[in-house]
């Protein structure tokens, strides 16, 4: 999945028949900004994509506004339909109050993604390759004391079609990587998306 914050210049370029693209919205002069979460990004000329970033559960939003904020060109699409404007406001006692608006106008739920039971051979060498552990792989299982587990250890790299979390290999494999329990669960996450 990738969530996007989409800009559109002009919502009545959309109908019933030809329709924006669904999310949270925010409407402002005729234009819009949208929070979409899908499977490809929309190819769409009427559509400026302000930032997009694969969907990784809590904080993939705060990666997405991040971006924006960062980029001139971006944030003045971005402010044009959400106006980050101090306002003083008035309250009921006659209390003068200055509120600016919160950055983010909209989103959609954010939960930790759940943690695949299994995940191929492949995706899980690319997750080590990506996180510069593949060189080391050879040299943590040279380490295993027990002349028997280095050998399945080493068997199941080699021959194992699916790296299968709660598999006892694939743990002792994590443990001589020293990838924590928690960090097998993101490592789990992150190889499933590859």
């Amino acid at each position: 999945m990738i969530d996007a914050i989409l800009y559109i210049a002009d919502t009545t370029a959309f109908n019933d028949d030809d329709p924006m693209p669904q999310g949270a919205v925010k409407t402002n002069d005729g234009k819009a900004l949208i929070y979409w979460r899908g499977k490809t990004l929309p190819d769409d000329q009427r559509i400026t994509v302000l930032a997009s970033d694969t969907y990784t559960g809590t904080g993939t939003a705060q990666r997405l506004f991040d971006a924006i904020e960062n980029d001139a060109e971006k944030m003045a699409l971005y402010t044009s339909v959400h106006d980050l404007t101090p306002r003083t406001v008035i309250d009921e006692e006659g209390n003068e109050t200055t509120v600016a608006p919160p950055f983010a106008f909209g989103m959609l739920a954010e939960s930790p993604l759940p943690v695949p039971h299994s995940v191929s051979a492949r995706q899980g060498m690319e997750q080590l390759i990506r996180l510069g552990l593949d060189e080391r792989v050879d040299a943590a299982i040279d380490e295993i004391e027990d002349v028997v587990q280095r050998k399945i250890v080493r068997n199941w790299l080699q021959k194992a079609q699916y790296w299968e979390r709660d598999n006892p290999t694939f743990i002792a494999f994590a443990s001589t990587l020293k990838i924590t329990d928690g960090d097998v669960d993101d490592y789990m996450r992150q190889a499933s998306m590859l």
